[in-house]
Formats: C-alpha cells, structure tokens, sequence
C-alpha cells in the first residue's frame, strides 16, 4: 500500500477507469519484451565532509520536504496497534504455559485467573514468566555477542535494492561465520562449565517477558530517535521521503508499525556499510540464530530428562540417556538448523524480500523478530517436545510423513526465492534480459512505467505468490512429526502453523494492494498474465 486513502476500494480506479486501465493492458504487454536501459555513465560524486554519506550535497533539514506514502490503518490503525501490541505476547505466554503445564494441550478457558496466577507466580524463577536479571543479561549478552560479530566478521560487503532516495545500502555477508562462531562460542561455554545446557528450559519464561520488554524499549527508541527527530537523519543513505512521524494522532500506528524502513545507527564507525542496519541485524542475526539454539538446549532438556515435579520444582537428571530423544526431535532440530543454514548460505537473497524491501522496523518487526521468532519457533515444536512427560518416540508414521512433507517444502522454498533473487540480481548489474532464460526458455517479464520488472516465467508464471508454498508445507511436516500414537493432539505445534498461515494470506493482501498502487494498470496486465494468488488452478 503506496498512500493514503488506505481502503481498498479507494486505492483501485473506479469502474470506469478500471475498465480503460485493462484496456491499456497490451501496453503493457509490449513494454514487457522491451529489454532495459543500459546503464548511463558514472558521475564522478565529490566527497562531503560530515555524516551526508553518500552526498553529494548535504541536505538542509528544514528544506526536506517529505511525503505520507506509508500504509495508513493497516491492523486496525490506532486501535489495532495497540491490541495486537498487547494481544501478540499473550498468545504467546499462553502456548508456552500449554506447552509446560499442560504438555501441549489447550488450557480452557484460556483466561483462567488461577493458571495464569501460577504461570506467573507460583513457578519457579526463570520458568515462569516473571523478568529475571539472569535472563535479561545473558540475552544482552547474546545480543552485544552478535553485533560484534556482524561488524567485525570478515565477508563481502553486497549492495541491496535500490530505495525511494536512488541509494542502494550496503549489507555485510558473514552470517555464515557468525551462525558458526554462535554454535561454537555456546558449546564451548557449555564444556567449560558457563553455561548450563538446558538453560533455555530453565528460563525461557523469563526470556519472553524479557523480550517484550526489551523491544518495547527499542521501539520507544525508534520511535523517538527516528520519529520524532527525523531531521537528524535526513543526511543517512537509508533516509527516504516517508520517514518520521507526520502527526501524533497515528501514535499507536506508528509505534506498531514503524516509522523509518531501514534505521541506521553507527555511520561513522562502519564506512564500509553506511552503518549498522538495525532492521536486518535483529532478524537475521539476534532472531534466526537464538532459535536454533533454543532447540538445542531443548534437546539437552529431553536428554537430561528435565520435568515439573508436582510441586512446580525443576528437576533434570544427572546423568543423560539418549532413548528419550525420538526420530523427530532430531529431525526438527536439523531441519530447523538446516533452514537458518541454507539462510546464510544464500545470505544475499534476503535483501531483495519484502521484510527488507518494504516493511517498516516497528514493533510489529522488533517483537516479531526478537520475541515472537527468537522464542516462539522452538516452544512450538522443541519446547513442546520436551514438555512431554512420556518421550515422543515410536512415532514412525509420524516422523516419515513430516520429513516428506518438510523435504517438498524446502525445495520450493529455496528454488523459488532463488529464481526470483538472481532475476533482480541480474537486471539490477546491467545484464541484457533478451539472453536470460528461465527453465530453458527466454525469459518473460513485464516492465512498469515506474522502472521495476515482474517475473512471469518459471515458477512465477504458476502463481504471483507461490514461493509461499514452501513454507506453509515445512511447517506442517514439523507439526505431524510432533504427533505420536501415545501423544495427544499437537495443538501447541499448530498454533505455529496457525500463525504462519495466516501471517502469508495476510502478506499476501498487503503485497497485493501495495502493487495495485504502485503499479496502477501493469498490474492488471500482470494479474491478467498470472491470475492466480498461490495455488495454480485453485486461488
């Protein structure tokens, strides 16, 4: 969604207008065999002194004249930041109690004053969801652990998309060293005695209050920093005309939101980059990687048998035993640990998805990322695995039919994203698309009056959005393999796909009114290429 008004109706033409806008579809269509400019010449750029990186002239902040083109009542406006601020971290509260009282199964009535009473009080200190210092520090810990491995890690630095202001940022790619440093630095802690495996067990419910509250802080920040005080930052590469606040009547938005869609901080000290993207680094960095450590120390917990006892009290075993970890915690561990690695593996691939590209670092992102993503990925599946008072083993049908499904799910997740990354990539260096061929064939694609390209070939020829197919199926194979003939039904494990599902269909019809507008009548024609939304033939 380009600009205010914000329903869909007012951002289509009326009728009339549609019918004429399809009309000029074969415009369009024409425009689509047109190959793209070459590149002009490069101008020499004098250098500025200061923080107007990458110039060429310093910009007057009280001459800036910017434009409200960000979505304006998505979630329910006002009213909608604040219930799904407040509504989010509860959900997630509430599966994690089911996942250790109540070894998966739904508590009812959800709000039952007593078990909440419990969840928060009556368990010990790190299990339950009161704040500990011990949890809050060592998350600042891993946070500061991973900003300095962003930053100092040797790897190409990689151009991403080019924004609204002309600039193309620059990302550093050594994710795959920090993902290997970060196995390695906890293991070590772990056999020198820092660190007690089943950590994450002992004070997960603490590290998700201690994540609300944390990214609450950072939202403030944001807001405040980037918000309020957007003319600080007019000179940052990442600045762009919708920046900031543009009334306090849209707080709650705003905070929910964001107000700035790639926030910057450290400009002077990382020249290589243009800074420290805040965005990126509390995704795939501070996010991605804590929940495949989680699972590990998940698995730890199975092993050493840790349990309640009636009381409330934690206990694990001294002493492990490798017949409580069934087929399926292995395999959702790895394939977990495989879907980060193949992430960092294709590292650059991130930078042109829509969490990059388009979505503002609001709260919505902040928690999303750091709270939600970081905690809740592995209480869905490996925290509800080991909350099973009977190990989840002997579950062959099980196990077989989730590594099935997970396996198709990987394969199209990667290949798509891939087929569409290095088609941008490839416009994006120069290349001449009348050599580009997609599945042995020359490539089709359309090309807007605004410059951008919509692939039409390969896999996106089958549906606008089908790389979202592999992810919906991945995680329904994770969730069939937590079922088991001895187990109860995997609610907590289907809250993930609940979420996940709807989290797509919803991304969906934002991508799709964002389009609308932005590309007026080359999406029809586009529509009118590629009709359907995610499955060919059906929607």
């Amino acid at each position: 969604r380009a600009a205010p008004p914000t329903s869909v109706a007012l951002a289509l033409p009326p009728p009339p207008a549609r019918a004429a806008a399809l009309g000029s579809a074969m415009s369009a269509q024409t425009r689509a065999s047109t190959p793209p400019a070459k590149k002009p010449a490069a101008v020499a750029v004098p250098e500025v002194k200061g923080n107007a990186w990458p110039g060429p002239v310093p910009l007057d902040p009280e001459k800036v004249v910017r434009k409200q083109t960000r979505p304006i009542g998505e979630f329910g406006g006002n009213i909608g930041g604040v219930f799904w601020s407040i509504f989010v971290p509860i959900c997630i509260w509430y599966f994690y109690g089911c996942a250790i009282l109540e070894e998966g199964s739904l508590h009812m009535p959800p709000w039952d004053a007593a078990w909440w009473h419990r969840l928060y009080y009556e368990l010990p200190e790190g299990i339950a969801i009161r704040p500990t210092w011990k949890g809050a520090l060592a998350y600042i810990v891993w946070v500061i652990f991973q900003a300095v491995m962003e930053m100092v890690l040797p790897g190409k630095v990689v151009d991403g998309v080019r924004l609204k202001n002309g600039n193309r940022l620059k990302y550093p790619m050594n994710g795959m060293l920090a993902y290997f440093f970060s196995h390695v630095s906890v293991v070590a802690a772990c056999y020198a005695g820092i660190l007690d495996p089943t950590f994450v067990w002992k004070q997960m419910g603490a590290l998700l209050t201690g994540a609300v509250l944390s990214t609450f802080v950072v939202c403030v920040w944001m807001y405040i920093d980037f918000g309020l005080l957007w003319k600080r930052h007019v000179n940052d590469p990442e600045f762009e005309e919708d920046w900031g606040v543009f009334t306090l009547k849209e707080m709650a938005t705003d905070f929910w939101m964001g107000v700035a869609r790639n926030p910057r901080c450290l400009h002077s000290l990382l020249p290589s980059t243009g800074g420290f993207d805040i965005k990126r680094f509390s995704n795939a960095r501070a996010g991605l990687t804590i929940w495949i450590i989680c699972n590990w120390s998940y698995m730890a917990a199975i092993y050493f048998g840790c349990h309640l006892e009636a009381g409330g009290e934690p206990v694990c075993e001294a002493t492990g035993d490798w017949g409580r970890i069934g087929y399926s915690a292995i395999f959702i561990s790895l394939a977990h640990w495989y879907y980060i690695f193949d992430y960092n593996w294709n590292e650059p691939a991130y930078l042109t998805t829509t969490d990059l590209r388009h979505d503002l670092y609001g709260y919505m992102l902040s928690y999303g990322c750091c709270g939600f993503l970081a905690w809740f990925y592995p209480i869905a599946f490996m925290g509800y695995i080991a909350g099973q008072k009977t190990p989840l083993t002997g579950n062959h049908l099980n196990f077989a039919l989730g590594v099935t499904l997970y396996i198709i799910g990987m394969f199209l997740f990667r290949v798509t994203n891939i087929e569409k990354h290095n088609f941008r990539s490839f416009i994006a260096d120069g290349g001449d698309l009348t050599q580009y061929k997609v599945w042995g064939k020359q490539v089709e694609y359309i090309r807007t009056e605004e410059g951008s390209y919509l692939l039409c070939s390969g896999y996106w020829a089958l549906a606008r959005h089908f790389n979202y197919i592999g992810d919906m199926v991945m995680c329904v194979g994770w969730t069939v393999a937590c079922g088991g003939p001895k187990h109860g039904f995997p609610f907590v494990p289907l809250s993930y796909v609940a979420y996940f599902w709807i989290m797509d269909l919803h991304r969906l019809w934002r991508d799709e009114e964002r389009c609308e507008a932005k590309y007026k009548k080359d999406w029809y024609a586009y529509k009118e290429k590629v009709p359907y939304f995610i499955l060919p033939g059906i929607f």
